[in-house]
């Protein structure tokens, strides 16, 4: 855990202490399934009404594992970044 530091000083929410708003899309950091690196991020979702048991979903619908990890390190809202302004 001692590597996520400079990146979870960088504004980040820890998953471990503070989840997203439901459905609000998000920038993921997980586990990288990668060589290249350790960790990457994804656009993602968190949707527990939807999928109690696996909660974290693409922008698509689908479980963030079909990609790679589903286990989430730590987030940051991107609403501003993937949603119109009319939605936000």
């Amino acid at each position: 855990m001692s590597s996520l530091m400079p990146i979870l000083d960088t504004g980040l929410a820890r998953t471990a202490e503070q989840l997203p708003p439901d459905t609000r899309p998000v920038l993921a950091l997980r586990p990288s399934s990668y060589g290249c690196c350790q960790y990457e991020i994804v656009t993602a979702r968190y949707m527990p009404d939807y999928r109690p048991f696996a909660p974290w979903r693409d922008l698509s619908g689908d479980d963030l594992a079909d990609s790679g990890s589903d286990q989430v390190l730590a987030w940051a809202h991107a609403d501003a970044v993937l949603l119109p302004a009319s939605e936000l």
